[in-house]
């Protein structure tokens, strides 16, 4: 079983997702929160193993719904606070095929490249991905995606894993003529929908072997990335100490990993996304990710 976030009947709803099949969090655990039970307070009531056990032991007993039901969407895993926190080059080939010399003499405990996203920048599994229109340079990178459940600051590297609620797949959708045009990643970055999170959350003590786990990127079914997630400079519990040296890491907060060699920038000449294509990232271990390009309104930069 894992956390979804799912849309049904027009609200917002954290559920768990086994076989293609959900059940509403919220009745399962019989809350009766006035708003409801929202995702980040899932988040952090599920991320005691021992509770998401005895939740996933009692769910067995309720009555599942088929998520192909129209009124039923994938959101992606967020919760409204969510901060998103990106680690760029992270992986040294990407960093070879973009023609950088960064990576070259960076060692694992030196200072990674921290660049942040917008919830609004992310859709969901089965969701469009948006690029503007007239837009040449849009492009993919897979990437695992790790979400935290137990908040804190200044956690030490052999505790960093404790406070990881679970894993999911990303898109960390990109427009490069506009990442390249300021010194910045942001902007290249967040544009609305332009990147996918999902399709759940797989939670971290069913995940032994997620470190290294094998992450590969499908346009139109051609395998465009494929590498291992034990390929990173940074290694994961590293980053989670860097973080939490300069903010509180708070339930419910997203790091993107990096991308492994062959988003389209990379290619000669360049493979860059195009409205139509079907895009897929997956992750051993976890569900994959699938969306299809469209375009939204004109940039004016």
């Amino acid at each position: 079983m894992q956390l979804a976030h799912l849309m049904i009947n027009g609200k917002a709803k954290p559920c768990l997702l086994n076989n293609n099949q959900y059940v509403d969090l919220q009745s399962l655990m019989q809350t009766n929160a006035q708003h409801g039970l929202n995702f980040k307070q899932a988040i952090e009531m599920l991320s005691i193993p021992e509770i998401w056990q005895d939740v996933c032991k009692r769910a067995q007993q309720f009555k599942w719904h088929s998520i192909h039901d129209k009124a039923v969407s994938f959101l992606p895993p967020l919760a409204q606070q969510s901060r998103v926190f990106c680690v760029g080059k992270n992986y040294r080939d990407h960093m070879a095929e973009m023609g950088t010399t960064y990576g070259d003499d960076v060692k694992p405990n030196d200072v990674p490249n921290i660049f942040t996203r917008f919830a609004s920048s992310f859709t969901g599994h089965q969701c469009l991905i948006e690029y503007p229109k007239g837009e040449t340079t849009y492009d993919y990178e897979g990437e695992l995606a790790v979400v935290i459940g137990k908040s804190g600051r200044g956690i030490l590297l052999d505790h960093a894993l404790d406070h990881v609620f679970g894993y999911t797949a990303a898109n960390d959708g990109s427009v490069r003529r506009i990442q390249k045009r300021t010194t910045q990643f942001t902007m290249g970055k967040n544009i609305d929908a332009s990147g996918a999170l999902g399709p759940a959350i797989r939670h971290a003590h069913m995940c032994p072997d997620i470190l290294s786990a094998k992450i590969q990127t499908f346009v139109n079914d051609e395998c465009r990335q494929d590498g291992q997630t034990n390929q990173m400079i940074h290694s994961l519990p590293f980053i989670i100490h860097f973080l939490s040296s300069m903010t509180s890491l708070q339930a419910g907060d997203i790091i993107l990993t990096g991308t492994p060699a062959g988003v389209g920038a990379g290619f000669t000449p360049p493979k860059f996304l195009q409205k139509g294509d079907s895009v897929s990232v997956k992750i051993s271990g976890l569900l994959p990710l699938e969306m299809q390009v469209s375009e939204s309104m004109h940039l004016q930069i």
